[in-house]
């Protein structure tokens, strides 16, 4: 339009001198043969006029009022904007507007094959800067955020342009927006001239994230990916408290999700349906992309067996988790998912170090799985920002090597309960994060999980180091059955875990510990530490806290902290730190009841103003710990037969809310009265009412498992009296022999060995409950209930 008017005028005033027109021809035949020649040539007020061909430029724009246009601006052919390509050859943006620079009028293009390891890989406005984009196309470019547009600080002004088969690993697959220091953004979409934005991915935010935002927003498009956006495929994010929003105005949409579960395969492919095993997917990413869900109709994605990397089988990380959908595997001895950061964008750059991302979502869920990464020394295996809860169960995290995040990091909400089960996190060496690290504000239940054998090597004389486990709790939080052990600490005065809570709002919170150990955790500047303000409730029931290192103390907590039925003994100088609060508002008290504490009321560090009750029904000494060949080993802090801490816990114990079972999967009171400790002495496995009955055991023979239910490998000790002749044997419900562990003498003593999950042909057992039998001399038969998950 512009540059219709300006031949009109020079037209009519052929006596006036304008602005020059600079031609660009592949064939030699204009002005210039490359766009970024002829631009370095232009004046301000110049236009650019480039006819059809590819042109392989990463264009910059560097003068004031300057108008790059195809022969679409003069014939209105939309034939030109698809033959008039500028092809950023996976170098860097097809195009970039630098800074400050004003009046830039572009229209008539396809911008693709654009490349960023940071912002913007199809066109780049940087801050200052203002322009019309008028009838261009942009597909297929790749950054770390805003794969097609990225708008930062700028203000640009979008009239019929399409945006789709973007990708960015971080935010804004489509379009990305925000503001800098000195530097608001501002977008305008043309009501009457539609835009279209569809079918881009990212990691947030699949066609469009905006953050910063300023006022309220109208989206007029033609051609959207869903007719009915959700925070998935559109994220609005107003400056400070502000309550703007994006107002959406959709004709089209370019697909309908799926209301049904969906399945995945390695050897799928993503041109099925995914309504069947048989006509799986390839991609999770795009398994999740199609699916519909919400709070009234959660929806599964079903992951196969198999392992699942972009290696292998072309997967797109990181994998961007939707609200309501379940994402679930076969297992986590079935199925594995590798990340792999993306090999045109270096780790650190955006999420391309991430394996599951989720963004402002209400609530996500991972299962049945196991999660790792490879190619890369700063991974993560599920990051989650701003709000929303994600629940977790039966899922292993291991042999990661987190830096920016740790391998399971969320800034969770508490809108909805957080349920954690059966998630382990081991094998973990990191150079300053952890395992866990958990802010925001969660509140639910961590039930049977595992936070094991990590190194943090971070060592600084003036920073601490983040902990190893870190949970920022509110409202209500309850540990159950959870294992922390093997850590250490590399820096001299920082703690290994950490559970604190929310200041805002104010109000007392409850963190609870039931039937949790922990064990050989090495740490100068405390093991744990559980402070909250307000006052809070801290109980920690049938807890061990064993083997433990560190110059300072063990636990500190505060607020009304009361410790039952618990083991602590532990190589530090104090036992427990009643941690001091302001004494203007608010003081801690410690009751202390059927606990066994090292050294006693000696073993209690505490500030004068703060209550401590040791109450007369606790004990101090050694607990006497069965050991065994291995103190990493969490059965070595079982209880023996000659323990004080046997049927010594509360005579009564309504109200604790304990389990029926133990840490080792046994009955949480067995010989009438409970112990202390996270183990129970001499008891059985526990059976509920769907399990089968077995008979009851001899006496004489100490046989246990740990853990159980496992799900990798189950280690199994025993005690035998005398020299004797040993068969060890699985068998499945049907009676049918799984695999002979053991068969053979065996000497006086404590033995150990493991079942590893596999059959007599090295095949892996699918989940449920076995049965070991124990045979002794032929005569004596031991049964034993271990479930595989």
């Amino acid at each position: 339009m512009r540059l219709t008017a300006i031949l009109i005028l020079a037209l009519m005033l052929p006596g006036l001198v304008f602005s020059a027109t600079h031609t660009v021809k592949l064939d030699g035949s204009g002005d210039f043969i490359s766009i970024q020649a002829a631009l370095d040539a232009s004046a301000q007020g110049d236009t650019v006029l480039a006819y059809p061909g590819r042109y392989f430029e990463n264009v910059v724009i560097q003068t004031n009022d300057i108008s790059l246009t195809s022969l679409e601006v003069s014939t209105n052919n939309p034939a030109y904007i698809d033959s008039t390509i500028v092809d950023g050859m996976a170098l860097s943006p097809c195009i970039r507007v630098i800074h400050s620079r004003t009046e830039i009028y572009i229209r008539g293009f396809s911008f693709t094959n654009g490349l960023n390891i940071g912002a913007g890989g199809g066109m780049l406005f940087s801050s200052g800067s203002v322009a019309y984009v008028t009838n261009c196309k942009v597909y297929g470019n790749t950054a770390s955020t805003g794969g097609g547009i990225n708008v930062i600080g700028a203000s640009v002004s979008l009239s019929g342009v399409m945006i789709y088969n973007n990708y960015s690993v971080n935010l804004g697959g489509g379009l990305y927006c925000t503001s800098v220091t000195g530097f608001t953004h501002s977008i305008v979409f043309d009501p009457v001239n539609r835009c279209s934005i569809y079918n881009n991915r990212s990691g947030s935010g699949q066609d469009i994230y905006i953050q910063n935002a300023a006022n309220d927003l109208n989206v007029y498009l033609d051609t959207f990916s869903v007719a009915v956006p959700t925070t998935y495929y559109a994220i609005y994010w107003p400056e400070g408290l502000a309550d703007y929003q994006m107002h959406f105005d959709i004709m089209n949409a370019h697909h309908q999700e799926i209301d049904s579960d969906l399945y995945v395969s390695p050897d799928g492919d993503d041109a099925n349906d995914g309504l069947s095993p048989a006509s799986a997917l390839r991609t999770i990413h795009e398994g999740i992309y199609r699916i519909a869900a919400d709070s009234l109709s959660q929806h599964t994605v079903h992951l196969l067996p198999g392992t699942y990397s972009r290696t292998d089988n072309n997967q797109v990380f990181p994998i961007a988790l939707k609200s309501w959908v379940i994402v679930q595997g076969s297992g986590m001895d079935t199925t594995v998912v590798v990340g792999e950061p993306h090999p045109l964008i270096p780790v650190g750059y955006g999420s391309s170090d991430k394996v599951f991302f989720t963004h402002s979502e209400p609530l996500v869920s991972i299962a049945d799985m196991a999660i790792t990464t490879q190619g890369t020394d700063n991974s993560c295996a599920v990051k989650g920002l701003l709000k929303g809860s994600v629940n977790l169960s039966n899922l292993r995290v291991y042999n990661l090597q987190p830096d920016h995040n740790a391998a399971i990091s969320i800034w969770s909400s508490n809108d909805y309960e957080s349920v954690w089960d059966n998630v382990i996190i081991e094998n973990i060496v990191t150079p300053d994060m952890g395992l866990a690290d958990i802010g925001g504000s969660i509140s639910g239940k961590i039930s049977n999980c595992k936070f094991r054998n990590a190194v943090s090597t971070y060592t600084s004389a003036s920073v601490w180091a983040y902990p190893l486990v870190s949970f920022m709790g509110d409202r209500n939080l309850t540990f159950e059955n959870c294992e922390f052990s093997n850590l250490t600490m590399s820096d001299d005065n920082s703690n290994a875990i950490q559970v604190g809570a929310v200041q805002f709002p104010q109000q007392q919170n409850n963190f609870t510990f039931n039937n949790c150990l922990f064990s050989n955790i090495s740490s100068q500047g405390g093991i744990m530490v559980s402070v909250s303000s307000n006052y809070p409730n801290m109980d920690f029931t049938n807890c061990t806290f064993a083997g433990n290192e560190s110059n300072t103390y063990t636990l500190m907590a505060n607020g009304y902290v009361s410790i039952t039925n618990s083991i602590f003994d532990n190589d530090t100088p104090y036992q427990i730190r009643v941690n001091p609060m302001d004494i203007s508002v608010e003081t801690s008290t410690l009751n202390i009841d059927y606990s066994c504490i090292k050294d006693g009321l000696a073993g209690i560090l505490q500030a004068p103003e703060n209550t401590v009750n040791f109450l007369p029904t606790s004990i101090s000494g050694d607990p006497l710990f069965a050991g065994g060949p291995d103190i990493h080993d969490p059965l070595y802090y079982s209880l023996s037969g000659s323990s004080p801490c046997v049927d010594a816990g509360t005579p009564d114990i309504t109200g604790l809310d304990l389990l029926p079972y133990d840490l080792a999967g046994n009955w949480r009171v067995w010989n009438g009265r409970i112990d202390m400790g996270c183990f129970e002495y001499g008891s059985e496995p526990y059976v509920d009412n769907d399990d089968p009955e077995l008979p009851a055991p001899p006496e004489g023979i100490a046989l246990s498992l740990y853990p159980n239910p496992f799900h990798g490998e189950a280690s199994i000790r025993y005690s035998l009296a005398k020299n004797s002749v040993v068969e060890l044997i699985i068998y499945n419900l049907k009676g049918q022999v799984v695999r002979t562990l053991y068969k053979g003498i065996q000497g006086k003593g404590e033995q150990a060995i493991a079942w590893e999950g596999r059959d007599d042909k090295g095949r892996h057992v699918a989940s449920g409950i076995y049965l070991l039998q124990m045979n002794v001399d032929g005569k004596e038969k031991y049964s034993r209930k271990l479930v595989k998950i």
